[in-house]
């Protein structure tokens, strides 16, 4: 059970080959969405952190956390993995 927290699209190929399904993968920018295409057929729960406005509308399939339900994750996950 681990917490993947994507960054870039450098290490996305290395990030992906890696998932398990009792993993998480939180995009940490929008804009990766843009060049990553989709991620919601991936093994294991994605979410997006957007911190910028409470009341969010989500316009993508993607699961909106915010800083409060990331600390939350952290929690919930025995290890983490940052990718760039």
């Amino acid at each position: 059970m681990v917490l993947h927290l994507l960054y870039g699209q450098q290490q996305l190929q290395d990030c992906l080959a890696v998932l398990a399904a009792d993993d998480t993968l939180l995009v940490m920018d929008a804009e990766l969405l843009e060049v990553t295409g989709a991620l919601e057929s991936l093994p294991c729960s994605v979410m997006l952190l957007d911190d910028s406005e409470p009341n969010r509308t989500n316009n993508r399939s993607l699961p909106i956390i915010d800083t409060t339900e990331l600390i939350a994750l952290v929690s919930q996950h025995p290890h983490s993995m940052s990718w760039g």
